[in-house]
């Protein structure tokens, strides 16, 4: 496994919210991706009906434990976000580069791709864009958003200063 850098354009996605502590979040992020995935033919002009986003701010990623709420967004891309299903949000995403790395495994993946990560962006000397979102990316030929957790193949992506 090794991080790559790659250049992201602007991206309007539209997408369900969820809020909380790191534990709430476990619970209500599977859940917001089942109501999206159920929900999806209610989005109009999604480009690609397989690949879902997930959205983080990336200064959710520096907060130590147990301070403040984090955001989960769980999200399909969309060629215009005019028309917003009840319940959902559009958000735009700039363009941006970013440190990629895929999750390919069981659950020791997750945390190698966090090294691989930290690895990459001090042997750039680089460092993550805090007021971007961070991104996983997942390709329902690869990995499900519904699959149970534990065997994983989606990628992740953090945003470079």
């Amino acid at each position: 496994m090794s991080a790559e850098q790659v250049r992201m354009g602007v991206m309007k996605l539209i997408g369900i919210r969820s809020s909380g502590s790191r534990e709430e979040l476990a619970a209500r992020v599977p859940k917001a991706w089942r109501e999206l995935a159920s929900r999806l033919g209610e989005i109009e002009n999604v480009v690609d009906p397989g690949v879902f986003y997930g959205v983080v701010p990336e200064a959710d990623h520096h907060k130590l434990e147990g301070q403040g709420s984090y955001t989960y967004l769980c999200c399909a891309r969309v060629r215009s976000g005019r028309s917003v299903p009840k319940g959902m949000e559009s958000l735009i995403v700039p363009a941006q580069r970013y440190a990629q790395v895929t999750v390919r495994g069981g659950t020791a993946e997750l945390t190698k791709a966090t090294i691989e990560l930290a690895r990459f962006f001090a042997q750039n000397a680089v460092a993550p864009n805090k007021k971007a979102f961070g991104l996983e990316r997942f390709d329902q030929k690869r990995q499900s958003v519904l699959a149970p957790p534990g065997r994983y193949d989606y990628d992740v992506l953090r945003p470079l200063a």
